[in-house]
């Protein structure tokens, strides 16, 4: 039903794609002239962002690449816009190397998992990535900067452009917005250093094929990555110990790009999944939401309530205010996932980096 309702609304806005394609080329353009300005940084960017409005599997693969950067002897700082959160302009420090300084409420809930999952690395949001980055290479020593949705963010050089598409449905129905989920023509593909083919474990190898030839179709020097979502486990809320297998019948929801991906994957490790409810994604949950879900995972006689790291990043005050100490509630368990690019994909990354560095 919410799929038809969506497709319905991108029916309506179809007539108006080519205009803001036309945009959106527009300012590139402008960029691209000097008419815009786009500011350097003295340290190599690496930007990973989407082609689409979400459901890449965008925010796991920052904190893959941030990973494999501290792994290699980098000191990589990871910048956001934030959204969903109130920082406006920032530079707003959600983590310093030693602890998280911010919450969801003002970083938005991308920065602030990302923050959870890398101890050590410094996370700032803010409008001006500009700004983000200077103070990441001043206040913290960053010698490289990870920039977080980045791929429209024309107004701060990269010196790598990574562009995340879901494997199964790389270009949705093949228009811009409001006539689809496109940010901009997949022509804009012509700028990626390289592109990632996200969730392959969720599609047949011959439709991962097709979707890599309509990539070199529209930019045939553009390397083509794999990639999969691996499942970690599940952390009840307030542990931090994880288990590979929940028994009980479990109540899934979330409010992210592709909510469908998470039951599936629960479902493809065992899971019971008893009942269902989605969000808009990057909702902000009430009490009311909270309420909502418990009566609909009562119905379903739930036993557990599933839902992802980026969700609970969001509601876990609210949780743990209202609802976290009572024993006749079911309890929450976060559900724990990694990127997981193929190897070569590491290997391109630590062959273009050097040669990015600016003296």
């Amino acid at each position: 039903m919410k799929q038809s309702w969506i497709d319905s609304i991108f029916l309506l806005g179809r007539p108006f794609s080519p205009l803001y394609s036309m945009c959106m080329r527009i300012r590139q353009i402008a960029y691209e002239k000097g008419i815009l300005k786009s500011m350097a940084v003295p340290r190599p960017v690496i930007s990973v962002g989407n082609l689409s409005m979400g459901g890449t599997g965008k925010t796991p693969h920052v904190i893959a690449i941030a990973r494999h950067l501290q792994a290699k002897g980098f000191r990589p700082a990871v910048i956001s816009r934030g959204y969903g959160g109130k920082a406006g302009r920032g530079p707003v420090i959600v983590s310093s190397r030693n602890e998280i300084l911010e919450d969801s409420a003002l970083s938005g809930d991308e920065p602030c998992m990302i923050a959870q999952q890398l101890p050590g690395v410094p996370v700032i949001v803010g409008k001006n990535r500009f700004v983000c980055a200077k103070t990441a290479i001043s206040r913290f020593g960053a010698d490289l900067i990870v920039m977080d949705d980045g791929f429209q963010h024309l107004a701060l050089q990269r010196d790598v452009d990574i562009v995340l598409l879901p494997a199964a449905s790389s270009f949705g129905n093949g228009y811009v917005f409001p006539g689809g989920h496109l940010r901009e023509s997949p022509a804009g593909l012509a700028r990626a250093s390289a592109v990632i083919l996200s969730r392959c474990e969720q599609v047949p190898f011959n439709q991962i094929e097709l979707a890599k030839n309509k990539i070199h179709e529209l930019c045939t020097s553009v390397p083509v990555f794999l990639s999969r979502t691996s499942f970690t486990g599940i952390r009840m809320a307030g542990t931090t110990e994880l288990a590979r297998q929940v028994s009980a019948p479990a109540f899934c929801f979330c409010a992210i790009g592709d909510p469908d991906s998470f039951v599936t994957m629960l479902e493809r490790h065992g899971v019971t999944v008893a009942g269902s409810l989605f969000f808009q994604d990057h909702h902000v949950f009430t009490r009311k939401d909270l309420m909502q879900i418990l009566n609909k995972a009562a119905l379903c006689n739930a036993e557990i309530l599933l839902t992802t790291a980026k969700d609970f990043a969001r509601m876990e005050g609210l949780w743990q205010q209202n609802f976290a100490n009572r024993p006749d509630l079911p309890p929450v368990g976060i559900v724990e996932i990694e990127a997981e690019p193929e190897k070569s994909f590491f290997r391109f990354l630590d062959a273009v980096l050097p040669g990015a560095v600016r003296q």
